[in-house]
């Protein structure tokens, strides 16, 4: 069963991106794990997804020790959670509908989202969680899929490498392969691109658009590699490494804000199915 209702979250960022929404979040919660995400039933053929933003404890769960899981790390995407919201906020705004937003407000140290299940969890109260997350994800796609044919998945993070760049994380071109088939690398790379749109903006971006496409640094995770496009879903898959300026309190808002920008952009070059008027916007 389906129920709509208003999650206020401690973090003072996440209760500002819903302060200016008219109607309640679409939240799901088919189980007592589903309380730790925060879900949206999507309008759009876009996702918006951050396994690593979460502040809750798992009740009566110790923190993973990671023994034998390689780059093991407990630390946490700081804002990125609320970055999700605003750009999903941002993006209301600009598309008159929503996207699918699923963040996952469990913390790290507990669950890792973004794992295989064998390095994701190291008690088995966490399965529920991680189901959770992982049918949500799920579900977004499927739906997406059967309504529009294709879609996006944005899946957010942040790295701590480069204060001020976005790496983008595409397996190397693995999870967007339909994109690519469809429009050639300009959809990935080129100036109506959402990270070509973020260079024109101003923002840092790895790879560059005028350099070597190879994804040396942050080659995507579980997520591109499950949900990409090459695996059947017509889901293309990018993750997105924010560095630590880009998500400051002082920042959060602008970035979000030229994200939701460079989405419609690529929306409106790349998604001829979403042909309605607010779609037609000008291009820098």
């Amino acid at each position: 069963m389906r129920n709509s209702r208003r999650h206020y979250l401690s973090a003072f960022f996440f209760l500002v991106v819903f302060a200016f929404t008219e109607t309640p979040l679409c939240v799901e919660e088919k189980t007592s794990a589903g309380k730790l995400l925060t879900l949206w039933a999507g309008m759009l053929p876009i996702i918006l997804a951050a396994p690593h933003g979460g502040r809750e404890p798992i009740a009566g769960m110790a923190p993973r020790r990671g023994t034998d899981v390689a780059a093991f790390s407990i630390g946490r995407d700081h804002n990125t959670a609320e970055m999700a919201a605003m750009m999903a906020h941002k993006l209301r705004e600009r598309l008159a509908a929503r996207p699918f937003l699923i963040v996952a407000r469990f913390d790290r140290k507990y669950l890792d989202a973004n794992r295989a299940r064998k390095d994701a969890y190291e008690s088995e109260a966490a399965r529920p969680y991680y189901d959770a997350y992982h049918d949500a994800l799920m579900d977004a796609c499927v739906q997406v899929q059967r309504k529009w044919g294709r879609g996006l998945l944005l899946d957010i993070h942040g790295q701590g490498a480069e204060a001020g760049m976005i790496f983008r994380g595409t397996d190397n071109g693995r999870s967007v392969s339909a994109l690519l088939r469809s429009f050639g690398a300009e959809a990935l790379t080129g100036a109506k691109s959402i990270l070509g749109q973020m260079e024109l903006r101003g923002y840092r971006v790895a790879p560059s658009s005028a350099g070597d496409q190879r994804e040396r640094r942050y080659a995507g995770g579980y997520t591109t590699r499950t949900y990409g496009s090459h695996s059947g879903t017509a889901i293309d898959a990018i993750q997105l490494e924010l560095g630590a300026s880009l998500r400051s309190r002082s920042n959060i808002d602008r970035t979000a804000s030229d994200f939701a920008d460079a989405i419609q952009v690529f929306v409106k070059s790349y998604f001829p199915m979403l042909d309605r008027p607010e779609f037609s916007v000008p291009v820098p």
